[in-house]
């Protein structure tokens, strides 16, 4: 008698219990910093954090998402830049000017910078800490009404990083729930145990809670088995945007793969195709999303994976941000990911180069948002 087949296991690593409001201040006075740790210390749903200087706070801006930004420009060097790059590149993040100077070219000068809020100093630090808890509590709201559920599936370990690792550290930042889905265990490309560590830590780099099923590396169908997989992952996150393999590829699971996620996907309102090393020249992405600011994050992501960087010239740190390079040229020279547009019901420029960069050529798009 035939046995019936075993399904596939998923391996689950489960993102860790939900952040506090986190608030980065740029000051380099350690009076006025311990006046706010103390004030801040009661606030349990607040984590504080101080850097000393534009250059730092951008640093730890691309690591981890802030839910607000608090800086003096008038005694902060590059405190302007600083608060219209936050603007540019993360939108759900606050920003609070606290200032002595009230002369009108200073403050016109602030307005353009978009900022949320504003204290005029000397103020208190309980002060402070209610202005900086109201701008964050209010961002948050707005982010959770407004949070995208993401879904990157890739045939192997790795695949997701190196096709879409710019976007999904972009979707990091703007708070959105991420999922990575990984068909097989990579045993073709090496040892199982070392790649599934290596996908938890990519995965924990981006926040990402991370499933694992066991499809057999290189003999990974387009069937039902792996259909109802993908669909198992859209429904329990109840998806709203998917990132998978292109058709246009050498690789067969990748081509598999590919076709299993638009049966799978056929409900989400947003997929798009990302491109891998094995893909072909007839991969024609139709959006360019600009990783400018988080090409370093993709490193990491990549990086992850040493058993993998250590072999592939294809995915060397200089190779990566060649390509970036490559596709920027295409929407006003930036570091860019290409992306083909199954479906996008989306109108936001979140994760896209700026429309006021070059266009490019026919048939591609820079805007329309993720």
């Amino acid at each position: 008698m035939n046995q019936p087949q075993e399904k596939p296991r998923l391996g689950v690593v489960r993102r860790s219990p939900k952040k506090r409001l986190r608030i980065l201040v740029v000051n380099d006075d350690d009076v006025v910093s311990t006046l706010l740790k103390s004030g801040f210390a009661p606030v349990r749903t607040v984590s504080l954090e101080i850097a000393p200087d534009a250059e730092t706070a951008v640093r730890m801006l691309s690591a981890e998402p802030y839910d607000l930004l608090a800086v003096d420009p008038a005694i902060s060097s590059g405190g302007f830049a600083l608060l219209k790059h936050v603007k540019d590149n993360y939108r759900w993040t606050a920003t609070l000017l606290a200032t002595h100077n009230q002369e009108p070219q200073f403050l016109r000068h602030d307005v353009k910078c978009r900022i949320d809020g504003l204290l005029f100093r000397p103020t208190t630090s309980t002060e402070f800490v209610e202005q900086a808890l109201l701008l964050a509590e209010a961002v948050n709201g707005r982010r959770r009404r407004q949070q995208k559920r993401v879904l990157a599936i890739g045939a192997h370990p790795d695949d997701v990083e190196i096709g879409c690792g710019g976007a999904l550290a972009k979707h990091h930042a703007d708070y959105d729930v991420l999922h990575i889905l990984t068909l097989s265990r990579g045993a073709a490309g090496g040892d199982v145990n070392l790649r599934a560590v290596e996908a938890h830590n990519a995965a924990a780099l981006v926040g990402a809670r991370l499933e694992m099923a066991s499809l057999r590396d290189t003999h990974i169908t387009d069937g039902a088995e792996t259909i109802s997989i993908i669909e198992a992952a859209i429904r329990e996150l109840q998806a709203t945007h998917v990132y998978t393999h292109s058709l246009e590829d050498t690789h067969q699971d990748h081509r598999a793969v590919h076709a299993a996620s638009l049966v799978a996907a056929r409900g989400v309102p947003n997929v798009y195709c990302y491109q891998t090393p094995s893909s072909t020249v007839d991969f024609k992405p139709h959006r360019f999303v600009d990783i400018t600011h988080v090409i370093e994050k993709k490193i990491d992501l990549i990086g992850a994976y040493k058993s993998q960087v250590d072999r592939m010239e294809s995915i060397q740190p200089d190779v990566i941000v060649s390509t970036a390079r490559y596709w920027g040229r295409f929407a006003g020279y930036v570091l860019a990911e290409p992306l083909r547009i199954v479906r996008q019901r989306d109108s936001g420029l979140a994760l896209d180069a700026s429309e006021k960069q070059a266009q490019p050529p026919a048939a591609s798009r820079a805007d329309g948002g993720i």
